[in-house]
């Protein structure tokens, strides 16, 4: 399974990065050896759960092509819980949102004046034209990436048409008559053909800079000249095109730009020639895409298609390297995708990976979304050469599938091995993934890896050799072998997010291993806070926590410690010991609300305080003695029933009915291994059961538990107070009881219905 940046933009909009306050959000699964794609959990390795964007950028940056970054946490990312790996996908594709400091624009600052303005300002000038900002054009506010042919007609490309009538042999009186044309074209982006970017003019008003007015002829004088030189009217025709490209009128456009393929003008004839293919593609898809943006191919024009591939690939071949070689290749790319010529545009990506440098260009992010949307998506690996571009390929189909007939076989890697002749480890590796995850044999991927030299760099490709190795040890249950191998590792792990994913590595080994202490250790390497964080609330055992919530330890750590053994204690029925624990609270009471620390996604999130309830009579009007004096009377008589409702009471009045801490982590998650805190967690409804049941229990007590029993199904018919099934027709009984024994009480006469 591959996944596309619009997949991904989708799913990242209920990330904490885009949707912190969303009932949908982003959070990270607490795992390594996930074999299903998760945007919320990419890891540092090369694997089949990552996405199809992440595996290719660890692939190119141990080619030296990319850079990966490390930026520090933001803050919803923290507010999610989460660490550095797991990480949502998006700290990949949008790194820079992450690591931005504050700008030291303030809102009283003025807005940044656009060097391109500026520019376009300064030809003016020169061609004695006055710079009126209605002439100038705001930049359009389009989205990033390909799309909009509009998204050309920009400032910079006015300048560089402004620079070649200042270098050529023109009337003054023309310059400024084709100047002034070109700016009006400038505006033609907000036309009633363009309603969103026209939209957006106040607000792009609002903060466009001011730049000075050059006295000048007046413009409506100027722009009545005649364009009579031959060399001004093939500026003309330029114009011409070019109004009617960005009008859809592509038959005119073509007209106008190949009247000028023999033009004496160097930079016309090599943007006639450009503007030629780019028409042809325009043409080509004007029908293709629908109001989502998807492409309907039956409905692509083939003809136009052809004639674009033909005139992109003369351009290239006229001018290699063109004012518009770049834009002409990515454009070509298109023309590809388009045709569905794999191969073709496997090479071009390819040839683009292989032309960077990660020192001269660290930012690839752009164009490997491209690639994952372009080719990843729907690519097969059979139509592929680069062995960098077929591994990213091969590691999605190495997600399994619910029928193992549909896996990706040994035979169709085996017959891929010769396209990995410049990268044999990493084929290798692949080879070492196919058996650990689609064949499930550890002692088979034991076998096919190559072990540890501590003497070469921990590129991704080595790290991800020895996670695998380390993951099949675990699978073998070898959990000593693991471990050492993990803290070996450690000192040779230099790259980004490597020594993060060993912490994590090491955290659910000492789970697995029963040697959560080590976890808590004085020299443990596990120090990320969300690992021991999940640790602790989970699984930890009463001595642990007791031990973490004392006042030598780190004072967020004593909070999460505390919280978790206090109401462990309480609500598995240690009364005594939650009495006792309760003299650990530390003085004055910290008021850090303890939301993301306890896995909460709730507004109203508990903090210490929540142990010094001081019960009442709540909104149903039943007194409740502080928390204190409910937990003493129950460490006296466990079936006191005045003590078990009101420990209902604090339950529901605190909203603690299916709390986070009473549910672990699905398996093989961290913090998913059997509790070592004993006891079972109570039950609202066990104790109005109880209470119900109790003979000697008063009249108030028996009509309080019946009245609460009852509304634990209201309104949806679903116990809300816990796991029991109860049938509708006992919740009958239970109500003609409270309406017949109890008719005086408050309970009877408020209760109008049972669920």
């Amino acid at each position: 399974m591959r996944l596309s940046p619009i997949t991904a933009l989708l799913l990242l909009a209920c990330s904490p990065l885009a949707q912190a306050s969303s009932d949908n959000f982003c959070s990270p699964s607490w795992q390594l050896t996930a074999n299903k794609p998760n945007l919320c959990s990419s890891v540092a390795f090369l694997s089949p759960a990552n996405s199809s964007q992440v595996n290719l950028q660890l692939l190119l940056a141990d080619a030296q092509r990319l850079r990966i970054r490390q930026s520090p946490l933001s803050d919803d990312e923290q507010l999610f819980g989460y660490a550095q790996v797991p990480f949502d996908v998006s700290r990949l594709l949008f790194p820079s949102a992450d690591s931005q400091t504050a700008s030291s624009t303030t809102a009283d600052s003025p807005a940044p004046i656009d060097p391109e303005l500026l520019k376009l300002n300064n030809l003016l000038q020169q061609l004695g034209l006055p710079a009126d900002e209605k002439l100038l054009g705001d930049d359009q506010p389009f989205a990033e990436g390909e799309g909009n042919r509009q998204r050309s007609n920009s400032r910079a490309n006015a300048n560089a048409f402004l620079e070649q009538l200042l270098a050529s042999d023109l009337p003054a009186s023309e310059r400024q008559s084709l100047a002034l044309q070109r700016l009006q074209l400038l505006q033609n982006w907000r036309s009633e053909e363009n309603p969103e970017a026209a939209a957006s003019d106040a607000d792009a008003d609002a903060v466009a800079p001011v730049v000075p007015v050059v006295p000048a002829p007046a413009i409506s004088s100027v722009s009545e000249t005649p364009i009579s030189s031959a060399l001004g009217q093939q500026f003309s025709i330029y114009l011409q095109g070019a109004s009617a490209f960005y009008a859809g009128d592509f038959s005119a456009a073509l007209a106008s730009f190949n009247a000028l393929s023999d033009s004496p003008q160097p930079w016309l004839k090599q943007a006639a020639l450009y503007m030629l293919a780019r028409t042809e593609l325009n043409a080509a898809q004007a029908q293709a895409f629908d109001e989502w943006g998807a492409l309907e191919s039956k409905l692509l024009d083939q003809a136009a298609l052809n004639n674009t591939d033909v005139a992109f690939r003369s351009y290239l071949s006229a001018y290699p390297q063109g004012s518009y070689a770049q834009s002409a290749k990515g454009l070509l790319r298109k023309v590809y995708w388009l045709k569905n010529d794999q191969p073709r545009l496997a090479a071009e990506y390819a040839e683009q990976f292989a032309a960077s440098d990660a020192a001269q260009n660290p930012d690839l992010t752009e164009l490997t979304l491209e690639v994952d949307d372009k080719l990843l998506l729907n690519g097969q690996p059979e139509t592929v050469s680069d062995p960098l571009l077929l591994a990213t390929l091969i590691l999605g189909e190495l997600a399994p599938h619910s029928k193992p007939t549909d896996n990706f076989s040994q035979a169709r890697l085996s017959a891929l091995q010769a396209r990995f002749l410049t990268q044999p480890e990493l084929f290798s590796y692949l080879q070492s993934a196919l058996y650990f995850y689609l064949e499930q044999d550890p002692a088979k991927t034991l076998a096919s890896l190559p072990p540890l030299d501590p003497s070469q760099p921990l590129n991704y490709l080595r790290f991800s050799q020895q996670s695998l190795r380390g993951f099949a040890l675990e699978a073998q249950q070898k959990w000593s072998e693991a471990q050492a191998l993990w803290l070996q590792l450690l000192p040779l792990a230099k790259q980004p997010l490597q020594q993060d994913q060993l912490e994590l590595a090491l955290a659910l080994n000492y789970e697995r291993a029963q040697q959560l202490d080590q976890v808590f250790a004085a020299d443990s390497p596990v120090q990320t806070q969300q690992l021991r964080d999940i640790l602790l609330r989970n699984v930890a055992s009463p001595q642990l926590l007791r031990a973490r919530s004392g006042p030598n330890s780190n004072p967020a750590e004593q909070q999460v410690a505390l919280f978790s053994l206090l109401y462990k204690d309480l609500l598995r029925g240690y009364y005594a010991d939650f009495l006792s624990d309760l003299a650990l609270l530390p003085q004055p009471l910290p008021t850090t609300q303890l939301a993301n620390r306890l896995d909460l996604w709730f507004a109203d999130a508990p903090t210490l305080a929540l142990f010094q309830w001081p019960g009442g009579s709540g909104d149903a009007g039943y007194a409740c003695p502080n928390l204190h004096a409910v937990a003493s009377t129950l460490a006296s008589n466990p079936q006191d029933p005045r003590g078990l409702n009101c420990l209902g009471e604090f339950i529901r009045s605190n909203a603690l009915d299916g709390f986070p801490l009473d549910q672990q982590p699905p398996a093989p998650e961290l913090g998913s291994s059997a509790t070592q805190f004993a006891g079972q967690r109570y039950s609202r409804l066990d104790g109005y059961l109880q209470v119900m049941a109790t003979p000697k229990a008063d009249n108030d007590a028996r009509a309080y538990a019946l009245y609460r029993a009852i509304n634990c199904f209201a309104p949806s018919g679903y116990n809300a107070c816990g796991t029991q099934e109860i049938d509708p027709a006992l919740r009958k009984q239970w109500f003609q009881t409270l309406k017949k024994q109890h008719a005086k009480t408050p309970w009877a006469q408020s209760l109008k219905y049972y669920w």
